[in-house]
């Protein structure tokens, strides 16, 4: 109620324009017939072309410095959240020592000593940074475990805390710098992350150069070992060197072994290992109780007294390697509290070398967090650890080291989608045979073009597997569909004008969305013309007497029509060159939804002309009027009103932290919505028709023509996931799942269970993006 107050007039003029327009052509449509509603039509195309610039309220670009505010409140808010998930409010930490080995050597020491808690961890780094002891443009270089990833996420909860710099932290272990530049890779990370951002653009500048610019970012760059090989680390180094002044304040963070390239100014950090007095003051502190608990075995304190005496003796070379490190430190004392046995078998483990320390450290470390968890049956246990093991094969297998719910396509083999063509050529083919005669087969075929342009971008649809999935797929479908309505001689003829079509569309999927007009135009053509001749032979053979009969013109015309229209709607609605990312939709109404109306109603008129066109070529011209009609008045809303106000739901706006499972629910919501929405404005379209004009309904193609209101759900299930695939990532997602869940048996339900993990410490979320905590604990999973 109060965003509706504050409307002004012209915000309401926005609203009533289309809405009224909307009416009066109905109406005229209904009371007069078509004659009267064509010119109230070109009317209202004119009104809708020219009044966005008329009536749109000039929107004015945020202040930066409040952007940068609601920022800071966005990381503090999602690393409080952070908290209480990862349960580190109870957590005591080692302090840190870093030495500064530029040209002036030092080492910075903080002020308190003895074991730190969560708040005092961070604000002591954040104090480091604002008395000038931290630089604020360096290289953080330490040994694996010794503390890197928990510096950088301190330092960033201690600055959104205290103030100073706004701390904006990212993993590069999701680059790929010889695929991606890294303004491009930033700003896909940060308006993932944090969409508010996406108020101050455009920029004058790559959004990364204008956050810095402010001098109020800091940008932690952690990772940059996981980069996988040096020369990648070059040329991702080389990269931030181009985009970034040597004055603005940046932190990467990396291993010192093998050692990394250095950033041109900056100073280089040394993270040191946890000094031997400060390893025993920790297990001294968090192990006093277990020693002194009568309750615990007699076996498992001693074991832990030899572990403090061997590490400070200096006894065993591989103990003393991993208690120096606060990851197995970590591993060996929160597991160790809970399972008292841990020590023994880690003793015996460290004998036989620190690798072997290391496999008893993470395989307790699995166990005992997936055992803690009081909300786990037994089953979702099992279910969790599968799905661990199962991630660290897949991520080993390939450069990144993170992992997306929107892109898990990359893991699945691309002949999984083509054989998904199966149930989505299903509903299409099964609505044509309802349709007047006309562009029947074509829309078909073109309501499956349509989804393979929006749900198989990035997908490799290229291989002759994923081709001859599809062909196969869609060509089941459409005999068993067509057997049980128009007999298998028809469902054979079909079977050849569409399915090998669908086939090559997968083939060329990247020419149907390349920018060349001209390679669209010969894809389509080259698909009509084998289409066509391969169609009539097939009806000559069969059915000669086919209704629609099968003509060269008119197979070519249709499958021409099919793709064309499916190709100018998807660069209409969509990017479908653009790589699939997962839709930013929220209830915030912002901007002139005129645009988005206006390039959803272009794409139903398509649909119309087309099919008026064709019907016209092969029934008459008054037929073809009708056919078009009936198009535009039954299609229509479903693409122009749904498909518009969709479009404009989905364009970005300011929201809080975007989550792995906020980005979800919303994509989720919006390719329902999709469906439900399409499938309801054709369903009320269908039956208005046969209530106010039924002899016209009739006129189409008389006794043959059997659509009714109920047959809206049809038009849901293909118009409507049509709509769904080009603005939501959720199609594709469905589509991994199944494969998932069939091939390893993988849970369901992905992202309760990766959060699970999460919560357990398994797996670290950076935004939307998971990724094991440590790479050697994914080895040893994958292993």
């Amino acid at each position: 109620m109060n965003k509706l107050q504050t409307y002004t007039g012209r915000d309401w003029l926005r609203w009533a324009l289309p809405l009224g327009g909307g009416g009066w052509l109905v109406y005229t449509l209904a009371v007069n017939g078509l004659s009267k509603a064509d010119p109230v039509a070109s009317v209202l195309s004119c009104l809708v072309a020219v009044l966005p610039s008329l009536i749109q309220a000039k929107r004015t670009k945020p202040d930066l410095d409040k952007v940068l505010s609601d920022l800071r409140m966005d990381v503090k808010r999602y690393w409080t959240r952070e908290r209480k998930r990862r349960n580190l409010s109870q957590s005591q930490l080692l302090p840190i020592t870093v030495t500064n080995s530029s040209a002036f050597p030092s080492t910075i020491v903080p002020t308190s000593s003895g074991l730190w808690s969560y708040e005092q961890y961070g604000d002591e780094v954040a104090r480091l940074l604002a008395d000038g002891q931290l630089p604020s443009r360096a290289m953080i270089l330490g040994e694996a475990g010794a503390g890197k990833t928990t510096f950088a996420v301190m330092l960033t909860n201690g600055l959104a805390r205290r103030g100073g710099y706004v701390p904006l932290y990212f993993s590069l272990a999701s680059w790929s710098p010889a695929d991606e530049r890294f303004p491009d890779w930033f700003q896909r990370q940060a308006l993932t992350t944090y969409p508010g951002l996406r108020e101050i653009l455009p920029a004058p500048e790559p959004l990364v150069r204008e956050l810095l610019l402010s001098g109020q970012v800091l940008l932690i760059l952690d990772g940059l070992d996981e980069l996988r090989n040096r020369g990648a680390q070059d040329v991702a180094l080389a990269q931030i060197e181009e985009c970034i002044d040597d004055d603005m304040p940046v932190l990467v963070l990396a291993r010192v072994d093998p050692p990394p390239p250095l950033l041109p100014q900056a100073a280089r950090l040394t993270l040191e290992l946890v000094p031997r007095d400060g390893v025993i003051a920790y297990l001294n502190a968090l192990t006093a109780g277990i020693i002194a608990d009568p309750t615990v075995p007699l076996e498992h304190r001693i074991a832990w007294r030899r572990v403090r005496n061997l590490f400070t003796s200096g006894g065993s070379a591989a103990l003393t390697y991993l208690l120096s490190r606060p990851l197995y430190l970590d591993l060996l004392v929160r597991t160790g509290r809970r399972d008292t046995s841990l020590p023994v078998r880690f003793l015996d483990a460290v004998r036989h070398g620190r690798e072997a320390g290391k496999k008893v450290l993470y395989t307790s470390f699995v166990d005992d967090a997936l055992g803690a968890r009081s909300d786990f049956s037994r089953r979702r246990a099992r279910l969790a650890r599968r799905l661990a093991f199962q991630m660290a094969k897949e991520m080993s297998r390939t450069p990144t080291l993170t992992m997306a719910w929107w892109r898990l396509y990359m893991r699945v083999p691309p002949p999984v989608f083509g054989a998904a063509m199966a149930p989505l050529t299903a509903p299409a083919y099964q609505l044509c045979l309802f349709m007047p005669a006309g562009m029947t087969r074509g829309f078909a075929l073109g309501t499956v073009t349509g989804v393979v342009l929006g749900m198989c971008r990035g997908v490799n649809t290229r291989s002759p597997a994923c081709v001859t999935a599809a062909v196969a797929g869609s060509g089941a479908a459409i005999m068993a569909v067509g057997t049980v309505w128009v007999g298998w001689r028809i469902a054979v003829v079909d079977t050849v004008e569409i399915a090998p079509a669908v086939g090559l569309v997968f083939r060329a999927r990247q020419r149907l969305a390349a920018d060349s007009w001209r390679s669209v135009t010969a894809t389509v053509a080259a698909a009509g013309v084998g289409s066509a001749v391969m169609t009539c032979a097939a009806a000559a053979a069969l059915a000669p007497d086919a209704d629609p009969p099968r003509s060269l013109s008119g197979v070519f015309m249709a499958v021409c029509m099919g793709l064309g229209v499916a190709t100018v709607s998807a660069r209409l609605l969509t990017s479908p060159h653009a790589d699939l990312n997962p839709a930013t939709a929220t209830f915030q109404l912002r901007g002139n939804p005129l645009p988005h109306l206006v390039a959803a109603s272009t794409a139903a008129a398509a649909v119309a002309v087309a099919g008026g066109f064709v019907g016209g070529w092969s029934r008459g011209w008054t037929h073809g009027e009708h056919v078009g009609l009936f198009f535009g008045t039954v299609v229509g809303p479903g693409i122009g009103l749904a498909g518009g106000l969709i479009r404009w739901l989905n364009q970005p706006g300011p929201e809080k932290t975007a989550t792995a499972q906020r980005l979800y629910r919303h994509d989720r919501w919006l390719a329902v919505l999709s469906v439900v929405a399409v499938a309801a404005g054709a369903t009320t379209s269908l039956a208005v028709l046969a209530a106010v004009r039924a002899p016209f309904l009739h006129s189409l193609s008389g006794n043959s023509f059997t659509a009714s209101p109920v047959n809206g759900i049809l038009f849901g299930a293909t118009i409507g996931v049509i709509v769904a695939a080009f603005n939501t990532a959720w199609p594709n997602y469905v589509v991994c799942m199944i494969w998932f869940t069939v091939r390893y048996r993988m849970p369901w339900s992905l992202l309760r269970h990766l959060d699970a993990l999460h919560t357990c410490n398994i797996l670290r979320q950076d935004g939307s993006l998971y990724s094991f905590r440590d790479e050697g604990l994914q080895l040893h999973l994958a292993g």
